[in-house]
C-alpha cells in the first residue's frame, strides 16, 4: 500500500474505529479544574503525558480544538491525518526536524484559547525522559504544564521504544489529569534543565500514581457526561 493511500485510509477509517473500540471500554474522568476538555470552561494548558499514553487522550479529548505537536516523520504524516480528523489542530515538527518552526507555532497559539499537547519523550524517546522543549514552551509561553495519564484494567503492550499501550475491549479504565505546574517565565539553560528535571518526576509519579490506584480512581471518578 502506497503512503498515500494509507493516510487517506487512516483519516477516513482511523476516527470511526477509535471510537467503536472505545464504545466498548469504560472510562472514568479523575482530576482537579482541569479536567474538563473544553478549555472555555477555564485557562488553557499545556497537556503532557508519555507517549506509550496517547491513545486515551485522542479518544476523550477530540473535539477540543487541542494544538498537539506531531513529527514531521512520514510516520507523522499519517498521525497528523489522524488527529486532525479526530478534531485536533496539529503542529509539524520535533526535536529532529522543524523543532524551531513547530516551537515558534506553538508559542503563537498559546493565546489563542487552545489547549496545547506534548508527548515529551516523543517521537523517538528515550522513554520517559522529558525533553526540554515542553519546558522552554512553558516559560515563555506562560501556560503551565498539566500531567496527564491513563491506564487500563487490562491492555496489550507492544513491543516498540515506548511500550505503547492499547486496551483491551470491554474492559475499564480511567484519564487521569494532575494538578498544573508553573514554569518561571524566561528561563535560562540552566534552569531549562532544572526544571526539565523536575517535570519528568513529576509525570512520572503521576503516572505512576495512575496505575498504583486505579481501582479507586475508577471508583471515585466521573463519566463523560457527569463532567
Amino acid at each position: 500500500m502506497t503512503h498515500r493511500a494509507l493516510l487517506w485510509l487512516v483519516t477516513r477509517l482511523g476516527p470511526l474505529l477509535l471510537r467503536a473500540w472505545y464504545s466498548t471500554i469504560r472510562i472514568r474522568w479523575c482530576g482537579g479544574r482541569y479536567l474538563h476538555p473544553d478549555p472555555r470552561t477555564r485557562h488553557s494548558v499545556i497537556y503532557a503525558f508519555w507517549h506509550h499514553r496517547g491513545m486515551c487522550f485522542a479518544y476523550t479529548h477530540a473535539g477540543s480544538g487541542c494544538r498537539i505537536l506531531v513529527s514531521q516523520s512520514r510516520d507523522g504524516d499519517i498521525l497528523a491525518g489522524l488527529v486532525g480528523a479526530l478534531g485536533f489542530s496539529p503542529v509539524r515538527g520535533s526535536s529532529r526536524r522543524g523543532g524551531s518552526e513547530a516551537m515558534r507555532a506553538l508559542l503563537a497559539e498559546a493565546g489563542s484559547g487552545h489547549d496545547l499537547s506534548i508527548t515529551p519523550d516523543g517521537p523517538r524517546g528515550p522513554s520517559q525522559v522529558f525533553k526540554v522543549g515542553a519546558i522552554y514552551l512553558a516559560s515563555r509561553s506562560g501556560l503551565p504544564i498539566v500531567p496527564t495519564s491513563s491506564s487500563y484494567h487490562r491492555c496489550w503492550r507492544f513491543k516498540s521504544w515506548d511500550r505503547f499501550q492499547f486496551p483491551w475491549p470491554f474492559t475499564w479504565g480511567v484519564v487521569h489529569v494532575g494538578e498544573p505546574v508553573a514554569v518561571p517565565p524566561d528561563l535560562d539553560e540552566d534552569g531549562l534543565e532544572t526544571w526539565r528535571l523536575r517535570l519528568e518526576q513529576v509525570l512520572d509519579a503521576h503516572t505512576r500514581d495512575t496505575d498504583d490506584h486505579l481501582a479507586a480512581l475508577y471508583r471515585d471518578g466521573r463519566r463523560r457526561r457527569d463532567l
